[in-house]
């Protein structure tokens, strides 16, 4: 189904503001990227060199400005189907020319042979990653100020029904949908970056079979985390899904250096769960264990049904949380620091209230578990 997107713009005016402090976050760390990884990997530096990777940064910058006023017509009259689509050819046509004008520049300023046209494919590729990420990271910007806009508009009105007990619960309810939808547009910017410096590892070491699996994960995966979900809920099979794709990407950065493990009981598959719910649970493993393990470090995705509760545990055997003590903690324990678990918790907050419980078991040097027990609802 193709389901218009209808937005306020009236309402996200500071949408502007926030997309310049981006584009100088995202073309400043691009610049910052090409310099340590290619300018300094494969030639000496030099001032010509220097200016090469500031001024393709600069032409990216310019030619996202009109790609911000494409994207922003097409959020006012296409569906969500139609909008992918569409914001693909975008990033196709775009990533085209800012090949070209990099292959350009590069042989104006560095006085480089033309046979630097004949690799054109190469550019081409690393441009579409970068201009995907973009997009992907851009939608992540315009949602996540939709939804907060939506928030404090329901919060206002909610001020306004106090009076009324049955307009002041529907209000919350919709306050309540709003924070959920936000906090699912959460995409790391981080993620996409590690990802865009694989893909351009991959292609320079002419591995393209793998490139191109990293492509499709990541494709599949950002199509599904940018997907307009009306409820925000979605399958537990689903869900799986959507992590392999995550996982799988990762692999493919880590390579032996991370191992997987599913164990998902068949009850459980059909069971219905907030949207990118584990997502941030693995990517905690990630950063926390993956990162800083020597040796190979393994992540185990467990799922099972117990008296009409679904238990959902992601664990590692990364080196745990150094400031705490060995043991079972909840949220009331302590106040959780990092942004995934917050984000976890603040969702099963805001969707089952005390129903649901969100666990941490922490083995100092072992390794951290995360579970997260959940009312089954497999009629929404």
């Amino acid at each position: 189904m193709n389901n218009k997107i209808t937005v306020d713009h009236t309402e996200v005016r500071p949408i502007v503001l926030k997309l310049w402090f981006m584009q100088a976050i995202f073309w400043t760390l691009l610049t910052v990227f090409s310099f340590f990884s290619l300018t300094l990997w494969y030639a000496s530096p030099d001032i010509s060199h220097i200016v090469y990777d500031l001024l393709q940064s600069l032409i990216g910058l310019a030619l996202t400005i009109p790609m911000h006023w494409i994207y922003r017509s097409m959020l006012k009259q296409t569906g969500s189907v139609v909008l992918l689509v569409w914001s693909l050819a975008v990033v196709l046509v775009f990533s085209f020319i800012w090949s070209i004008l990099r292959i350009s520049t590069f042989i104006l300023v560095t006085e480089e042979g033309h046979q630097l046209w004949d690799d054109f494919g190469g550019w081409y590729f690393s441009g579409f990653f970068v201009f995907l990420c973009w997009t992907a990271i851009y939608y992540s910007l315009y949602f996540y100020s939709v939804a907060t806009a939506e928030k404090y508009r329901r919060i206002k009105q909610v001020e306004r029904s106090r009076g009324e007990r049955v307009k002041r619960l529907s209000a919350e309810k919709s306050a309540a949908e709003a924070k959920m939808q936000m906090l699912r547009y959460q995409l790391n910017p981080h993620f996409l970056f590690n990802t865009l410096n694989a893909v351009n590892a991959l292609i320079t070491s002419n591995e393209s079979a793998q490139a191109r699996e990293t492509i499709e994960k990541l494709s599949m995966f950002l199509r599904f985390a940018l997907k307009e979900e009306k409820t925000g809920w979605v399958s537990l099979a689903s869900e799986i899904e959507a992590l392999e794709l995550y996982l799988g990407i990762e692999l493919i950065r880590f390579a032996d250096r991370l191992t997987i493990e599913f164990d998902i009981d068949d009850a459980a598959l059909n069971v219905k769960v907030p949207s990118l719910l584990l997502q941030p649970m693995a990517e905690n493993s990630i950063k926390h264990a993956v990162n800083v393990c020597e040796d190979t470090c393994l992540i185990r995705v467990s799922a099972s049904v117990t008296d009409d509760f679904l238990t959902l545990m992601v664990s590692d055997n990364g080196p745990g949380i150094a400031s705490l003590e060995d043991g079972t903690f909840t949220q009331e324990d302590f106040e959780f620091s990092g942004l995934g678990i917050r984000n976890i918790i603040e969702r099963v907050d805001n969707v089952y209230g005390d129903k649901a419980s969100v666990t941490l078991e922490n083995k100092k040097t072992v390794g951290l578990s995360v579970f997260v027990s959940l009312p089954i609802r497999n009629n929404l």
